[in-house]
């Protein structure tokens, strides 16, 4: 899903914010976006709930719960897989035994 949103980024914002912000990772529902300077930051931050909004139309209901906005690629967390190799170590273990 959220491949798509990435995909269609301008299309849901429009492409002068396309140019000055974009999707940079999703966790959990939140979606991440870099903003090229403090004053889109600004901007951004009062168009958060119709950016979201839209995106949850266009997509699937309650896809992205909440925005954050950055200025710094380097402050999005990365997905945590820790959780998804722990089950599937449950479904599939590994033995010594093959």
């Amino acid at each position: 899903m959220r491949w798509k949103l990435w995909a269609k980024w301008e299309e849901v914002v429009g492409p002068t914010i396309a140019k000055n912000a974009e999707p940079v990772g999703f966790q959990r529902g939140v979606l991440y976006v870099w903003v090229r300077n403090s004053s889109w930051m600004q901007q951004m931050i009062f168009m958060k709930d119709p950016i979201r909004d839209t995106i949850n139309q266009k997509f699937e209901n309650n896809f992205v719960k909440y925005i954050k906005f950055t200025l710094d690629r380097r402050e999005v967390p990365t997905e945590d897989t820790s959780t998804f190799k722990e089950m599937i170590q449950r479904i599939a273990p590994e033995s010594d035994d093959d």
